[in-house]
């Protein structure tokens, strides 16, 4: 199911041990949630931002982790 969210940030270091989290505004809530659930609409964000949420995407497919 795809959901419009906008992203606020990154999420405190604490929720990020085991992959990379975002802050986003959901529901009228601030959320913390992987990366990689996320696409990138290039309507709304810049072409670096699109490069580097496709390249942790890649990151997670080959298998990598911290």
């Amino acid at each position: 199911m795809k959901e419009r969210v906008v992203v606020t940030g990154m999420a405190d270091q604490d929720y990020c041990e085991a992959t990379m989290q975002v802050q986003i505004k959901w529901l009228d809530r601030t959320l913390a949630v992987p990366l990689v659930q996320l696409e990138a609409s290039s309507d709304d964000v810049d072409e670096e931002t699109v490069e580097a949420i496709g390249d942790w995407h890649y990151w997670v497919e080959q298998g990598y982790h911290f």
